[in-house]
């Protein structure tokens, strides 16, 4: 069976900046990922990566795979499930039930949204509450939108989901917005987004579709003539940050801290030899696509490193 130089699980930012960057150092690759193109693909506009003013979160992931693929890595489109080690080998099963060895491994599994954990979420998932604005805000034309969060990408979503809705409410759990400065100035402005801070949404309420939110105190949106602690809403979009993919990192012994994301030091190495990881996976505080790219770019030169002591 033939042994790869590094396995990369992970396809977002940080995987496609590794596979490029160990191609290039001629390594035998591998790419493990059964959707290609990462979190950022579900990202309407990306304003802040450097060189590239503006381009759609699609676009710009559509781009690394298209750059990290112009040096031939093996993409493997499914997931792996699980891994051991014998020796100085990995041994990587997948979901089809597939074998593959390699030398070492970079963990780039990214997060996943966070959801609210409260009643009646499960129940309404795909039928009424989302985490995608470009790929679902358009099911709402001339609707009532609510999104829930504070962070700079509920201001982002929000004035997406403004180009659709009829009503665009943002509820905040704390006291303020806190997206940049120039996104807060968009949202304010927009005619159609109405921000409410210090209201934590309680259950969700339907029958077959979601139709309302309970909250935990009264707000006035401009359509209600009183103050409502019950608000009318054909859609819901949760943006309140990311769970790191961790649990197969985990299994093997990688370190993790009390946010199980994983510990890694400035070369993006593991406390496991032969382990690296990159992205969002990891305890790097500030989870941005050029930061990812950045420590996928590192993980690389480190594995490199790694292999010319090791093997």
């Amino acid at each position: 069976m033939q042994i790869f130089d590094v396995a990369i699980i992970g396809g977002g930012c940080a995987g496609l900046s590794a596979a490029m960057y160990c191609a290039r150092y001629e390594l035998k690759t591998l790419v493990f990922d059964p959707m290609p193109g990462g979190t950022i693909s579900l990202t309407h506009l990306v304003e802040n990566y450097p060189a590239i003013k503006s381009i759609s979160g699609f676009e710009l992931s559509q781009k690394f795979l298209e750059h990290a693929l112009e040096y031939k890595p093996d993409l493997i489109q499914s997931k792996v499930v699980s891994i051991s080690k014998k020796e100085k080998l990995f041994y990587l099963q997948t979901s089809d039930d597939k074998e593959y060895i390699s030398k070492s491994i970079i963990f780039a599994t990214g997060s996943e949204w966070k959801k609210l954990n409260i009643p009646s979420e499960e129940k309404f998932l795909n039928k009424g509450i989302y985490f995608c604005a470009s790929c679902d805000g358009p099911l709402y034309k001339d609707k009532k939108i609510a999104v829930v969060g504070s962070g700079d990408s509920a201001a982002k979503e929000s004035l997406l989901l403004a180009q659709y809705g009829k009503n665009v409410y943002i509820l905040v759990r704390g006291d303020r917005l806190k997206g940049e400065p120039i996104n807060n100035k968009k949202v304010f402005s927009n005619p159609k987004i109405e921000v409410f801070t210090n209201v934590q949404v309680l259950e969700f309420l339907g029958q077959n579709k979601l139709e309302k939110i309970k909250l935990s105190r009264q707000i006035q949106p401009k359509e209600y003539s009183k103050p409502t602690d019950v608000l009318d809403v054909d859609a819901v979009f949760l943006f309140i940050g990311h769970s790191p993919n961790t649990l197969l990192a985990k299994d093997i012994g990688v370190a993790l801290n009390q946010k199980n994301e994983i510990i890694i030091d400035k070369l993006a190495r593991t406390n496991l030899e032969g382990v690296f990881a990159a992205g969002d996976c990891t305890d790097i505080e500030f989870k941005q696509a050029i930061v990812s790219a950045a420590y996928g770019a590192i993980a690389a030169y480190s594995v490199q490193e790694y292999l010319k002591k090791a093997f």
